[in-house]
């Protein structure tokens, strides 16, 4: 027969759930266990006296036990259920009373499915009368989370797990203990939200909301990379705006944003279901089109999308339009990575660039073997980049008024293992789709402080001019590493020129733009800074005055043709008579004439350079050329035209 100290260490062993029936059991005990103490005291001899204290002494600690899980239970903060193997409510704690918001007598008898759930939840009628436990159940084993409901209707979340109990007759019951865990359900979502938004921002581009390139390059690489191979059929769209810098600069960078959720908007119109669509960056795009095999049906895709991004957006009063280029390329099936695939469409993005091409260029065979030769050419050109292998050639520059050369322009040029010499125009693009244009730009104004050191020392007042690419501009050490040059050489800083193309400050508000920054930081350093190109950009005459330069170096595409072109004159008279009215100085290039010379020193531009006057040459030549000192002569029109049949 199982003790009453027994059942009292069973109870707490349960961490106290089946207190109260342990407490019934125990008291009928203690009843019996009491009177037969009270019989024995007047019965028993002195003798056994001492037997018989023990005994009570046992008995007082029993009810002490008792007395402290009846405590426990009555004010556990979690709610304690005892309950019949057909789910009947016998006893409840004050704790679940108050959980439910309804009273002990309230619940008695009833089962819990019939009050706890909300009415969408609540099961049938049928299904309530016919319940019982399953010993089976897995919520025997495991904590169990249900909607629940209080008297008032208020909704929470209940935790829950199941235990059996069996009396000493055999009888099985059910202990429920419960907790309100709404408040951790709450918490729960929080960061289910946060991480949901947490993995969104982390695959996802915050303006359009398109998959970032990071995520665009895994899900298309595990297409790519299937072992089946029509499943490895794809097509890909590259999209690059035209012209977006100038919408940009122009109406401010929320007009930018606009045009660029515009083209994503667009995309989402065009594509297909199973299409995957990204903004690699900037103003470029990527659509992969799994399943397409063929450039008709590309094409047809990349036609719809090009009309969709052409299509006017009206914002803040204002009507934006936006052109694009595109440049499309098909898997063909072949395993490959994204990558690969990307710089195929890439190519024939850069391609539909060209002026006069199409908008849009397909990667075929042609463009193909183009561009293994171009990778040949640019593999070669970073091996010279990494070498240090550019070597420079330098353009005199000469006062017309005395005939006499007064500085230089360093110019760069790539002598390939052939021996044949490319000219910038050729290969600078290369440099720029590496960046590695700073690098250049450093190594040319390495190459101008020491000529202009050697023939300074020679006693020769020569100032030396180097092309400034934005990418140099931007570059964080650009500043110290000119001044590093200039003091290394031992030239005063107002002896350098940084030649920066207009294109560079293109925009009416050049307050904000980080280049025109950088031009300011140079003039209170005391560097010259000439507009490259001046005439055919973007800045025009409107923006002059914006800009803290020392002077413009006009176009050789005016120049060429303000001896027999009115308007070329007209608009060469007019950038010479505003520069003189701001203070700025003038350079024109492209001399090739005495009659051109003539007409620009008429009009106050008196520094002048061109193959009329020489061409680049080695340092060698060119300080042979200043030590001479002799007077430049510029062969006449009629002369240059005969040398150049």
């Amino acid at each position: 027969m199982v003790t009453s100290q027994a059942w009292a260490m069973h109870a707490l062993a349960i961490n106290g759930v089946a207190a109260f029936v342990v407490m019934e059991v125990t008291l009928a005990i203690l009843l019996l266990l009491t009177l037969a103490v009270l019989w024995v005291k007047v019965h028993v001899s002195k003798s056994a006296k001492e037997a018989l204290e023990e005994v009570e002494r046992t008995l007082n600690d029993v009810s002490a036990q008792e007395a402290i899980m009846r405590a426990v239970v009555q004010h556990a903060s979690d709610g304690l259920v005892y309950l019949d193997m057909s789910a009947r409510i016998l006893w409840a704690n004050p704790a679940y009373c108050r959980t439910m918001g309804r009273t002990l007598e309230d619940m008695r008898g009833r089962r819990p499915q019939e009050f706890c759930f909300p009415p969408e939840l609540k099961p049938s009628d049928d299904d309530i009368e016919n319940f019982a436990f399953d010993l089976e159940d897995e919520e025997f084993q495991t904590l169990t989370r249900r909607l629940n409901v209080r008297k008032n209707g208020e909704r929470f979340w209940h935790e829950f797990n199941l235990s059996v109990f069996e009396t000493q007759e055999g009888e099985e019951y059910v202990i429920l203990a419960t907790r309100d865990v709404s408040p951790q359900v709450a918490r729960e979502e929080e960061l289910k939200e946060a991480q949901s938004y947490l993995f969104h921002a982390a695959h996802h581009d915050a303006l359009t909301a398109l998959n970032n390139r990071a995520a665009f390059l895994t899900e298309t690489d595990a297409i790519l990379t299937t072992d089946d191979e029509e499943t490895r059929q794809l097509g890909l769209i590259y999209i690059d705006l035209d012209h977006f810098k100038a919408v940009n600069d122009s109406n401010g960078h929320a007009a930018g944003d606009q045009l660029l959720v515009h083209v994503a908007d667009a995309m989402r119109d065009t594509a297909r279901e199973q299409d995957l669509l990204c903004r690699m960056g900037g103003d470029e795009f990527v659509m992969a089109c799994p399943g397409v095999a063929s450039f008709d049906e590309l094409q047809h895709i990349a036609d719809a999308l090009l009309d969709r991004i052409r299509t006017p957006i009206h914002w803040a009063d204002l009507t934006l339009v936006c052109g694009a280029s595109i440049g499309i390329a098909l898997s063909n099936g072949e395993r490959m990575t994204a990558e690969d695939l990307i710089r195929s469409a890439d190519f024939a993005l850069y391609e539909a660039k060209t002026p006069g091409a199409p908008r849009i260029a397909r990667y075929d065979a042609v463009l193909h073997e183009r561009q293994v030769e171009e990778n040949a050419l640019m593999e070669e050109f970073v091996e010279t980049l990494d070498n240090d292998g550019i070597r420079f050639m330098f353009q005199p520059i000469m006062d017309g008024r005395t005939g006499k050369i007064r500085s230089f322009e360093t110019l760069a040029r790539w002598r390939r293992k052939t021996g044949e010499v490319i000219a910038p125009d050729q290969f600078l693009p290369y440099a720029a789709r590496l960046n590695r244009m700073a690098d250049i730009d450093f190594a040319a104004i390495r190459a101008t402080t020491a000529l202009v050191s050697d023939l300074q020392s020679d006693g020769y007042d020569v100032r030396g001019a180097f092309n400034t690419s934005s990418e140099a501009l931007a570059h964080p050490g650009f500043m110290d590493r000119l001044e590093f040059e200039a003091r290394e050489a031992g030239l005063d800083t107002q002896s350098l020129v940084a030649e920066v193309l207009e294109t560079t400050f293109f925009g009416a508000d050049t307050t904000d733009n980080a280049a025109a920054a950088r031009i300011v930081e140079l003039r209170e350093k005391g560097f010259a800074v000439y507009l490259d190109d001046f005439g055919v950009g973007y800045a025009g005459l409107s923006h002059l005055g914006k800009l803290d330069v020392s002077g413009v170096k006009l176009d050789r595409s005016l120049i060429a043709n303000v001896t027999h072109d009115r308007s070329a004159r007209i608009i060469t008279t007019s950038i010479l008579r505003l520069c003189d009215e701001l203070g700025v100085g003038t350079l024109a290039e492209g001399i090739e004439s005495a009659e051109q010379a003539d007409f620009l020193m008429q009009n106050g531009c008196y520094r002048l350079q061109g193959f009329g006057i020489a061409r680049p040459m080695d340092r060698n030549a060119v300080i042979s050329l200043i030590a001479d000192g002799s007077p430049i002569t510029i062969p006449s029109e009629q002369t240059a035209l005969a040398c150049a049949g």
